[in-house]
């Protein structure tokens, strides 16, 4: 850098060299402090809940389906339903190589690739998240599932099943492509806990779902969507902390730093959290965060007071008529 710099190089030579060493400073930082043990338990944990969390909705679904299918003795259906299950894994796992070959050419940009995945896992995440949030109650999960069902049974057809079960199981994956895509992006030399916290997440969803469908047992559902929501939400502060940080590494966002005040975490441990000591870093988790705690607050708290009270408004004039 410093001969481009004497040789008063381009301006954008200068910037790829200076991106060089920060790349090259992270990596020695990583081969000098090693993973330690916190780090590579946050990539396991948050591995496995990813899988579980987007996992959960399509088992769920299809278990609703093939109930359904069965109760009604419209199992002639049912190898359809596995046909979409199927085509759906392979179209996600083209996904998944179409999505890691565009981030091995891309070579000098990708940083830049690195932390639009990263803040584009962050707003499906947030999404995800409040969707789940608006169907925590168990009877609005069952009446949304209900609604699916009975419009691919009211429609007819082999089609429809097949796409039905496709489009449940594939949304799923392509969200599961994006959000792994972010975390191996930031867990460098950790792959093997978030592939091991993978096919954790994978066997417990089996589990669940021989329980639901084999066993009958009904699920906790209220419980499971409130900690799915807790950890889509931690995933999310811990993305947009990273994806400001590479941004950060280009020069796209200016570097603020706040050592000493915010203490420096090993390498491993920032990235796990997106916790890093620079000003741009922290306000962007914080209000983030700032607005998951509103959104939560009005979801479980102001807006069943005011169904409550509503509620309670309508029984009222409801007696007052019948006198």
């Amino acid at each position: 850098m410093r001969n481009l710099i004497n040789n008063r190089a381009d301006y954008d030579k200068v910037q790829e060299a200076t991106v060089a060493i920060k790349r090259s400073l992270d990596e020695s930082e990583r081969l000098v402090t090693g993973t330690g043990a916190l780090a590579p338990t946050i990539a396991f944990s948050s591995s496995f809940a990813l899988i579980f969390r987007e996992g959960l909705e399509s088992v769920l679904i299809l278990g609703a389906i093939l109930t359904y299918l069965e109760a009604s003795r419209n199992t002639k259906f049912k190898p359809y339903v596995y046909y979409g299950v199927v085509a759906a894994i392979a179209a996600t796992a083209v996904t998944w190589f179409i999505a890691s070959y565009v981030i091995e050419i891309s070579g000098a940009n990708r940083e830049l690739i690195e932390a639009i995945a990263a803040l584009s896992a962050t707003a499906v995440l947030f999404y995800v998240s409040f969707w789940i949030l608006n169907k925590i109650e168990t009877k609005k999960w069952m009446e949304f599932v209900k609604a699916k069902v009975w419009q691919a049974s009211a429609t007819g057809g082999f089609a429809v099943f097949v796409m039905l079960s496709f489009f449940t199981v594939y949304r799923e994956g392509f969200e599961t492509v994006l959000f792994y895509q972010a975390m191996f992006g930031f867990a460098k030399y950790m792959e093997v806990y978030v592939g091991l916290g993978f096919v954790v997440g994978i066997v417990v969803l089996f589990i669940v779902y021989y329980t639901m469908r084999k066993i009958g047992k009904r699920l906790p559902l209220k419980a499971l969507f409130g900690l799915t929501m807790g950890v889509g939400a931690y995933l999310s502060i811990a993305f947009i902390g990273n994806a400001v940080r590479e941004l950060q590494t280009l020069d796209i966002v200016p570097v603020t730093n706040m050592i000493g005040i915010i203490p420096r975490l090993d390498i491993n441990l920032s990235t796990m959290t997106g916790i890093h000591p620079t000003l741009e870093t922290v306000i962007a988790q914080i209000i983030l965060l700032g607005i998951y705690l509103v959104a939560a607050s009005y979801v479980l708290v102001m807006r069943p007071r005011k169904e409550e009270q509503i509620a309670k408004m309508r029984k009222s004039r409801a007696q007052l008529e019948e006198i």
